[in-house]
């Protein structure tokens, strides 16, 4: 019974040490990333089982079709390139790390706002939904189709986490 307890702490300190080492890694991202700005394009407002939030397209997770085709789930890095008002935009596509600034993400097929490319290659980030207080959410999306930005924070692994918006 004894060691039966002490099997029962253990586990219960290792989920502990999980939890609290994920938190501190988004937390991390927040404190020491790189902060640029995004163009969005929302898609959704409202969830009515999880509240208010906005499904954020982000530009730089379209993929042009003059790049090669990384097929669909893999891995890749966007090279960003900020221009003076510290927006970030596409500046190339790799499966190995780069030395600039960049995001790492996920490939899969989307629908794209590039001319004459209907379709095609796109990249997840991890920061496409945002939950946001109740209430605000279609306010929210009409100040981003008015051209607000996403403010992220990007660490050196190409990690982001939404800090907030901006109006342009």
């Amino acid at each position: 019974e004894k060691s039966m307890k002490k099997f029962v702490y253990i586990i219960v300190c290792l989920w502990l040490v999980l939890i609290c080492s994920f938190v501190l890694k988004q937390e991390f991202t927040l404190k020491t990333g790189k902060e640029v700005l995004l163009k969005t394009v929302p898609v959704d407002p409202r969830d009515l089982l999880r509240g208010d939030y906005v499904i954020l397209n982000y530009e730089v997770a379209q993929i042009p079709p003059y790049f090669r085709d990384y097929g669909e789930n893999k891995t890749v890095y966007v090279m960003l390139r900020v221009d003076k008002k510290n927006v970030a935009h596409f500046a190339g596509i790799t499966d190995k790390k780069p030395k600039t600034l960049f995001l790492k993400g996920r490939t899969g097929n989307c629908q794209t706002t590039i001319p004459f490319f209907r379709s095609g290659r796109c990249v997840s980030y991890g920061i496409e939904s945002y939950f946001v207080k109740e209430g605000t959410g279609r306010g929210l999306e009409k100040d981003l189709r008015n051209g607000a930005l996403v403010k992220v924070a990007i660490d050196k692994n190409g990690n982001a986490k939404v800090k907030g918006f901006v109006q342009k």
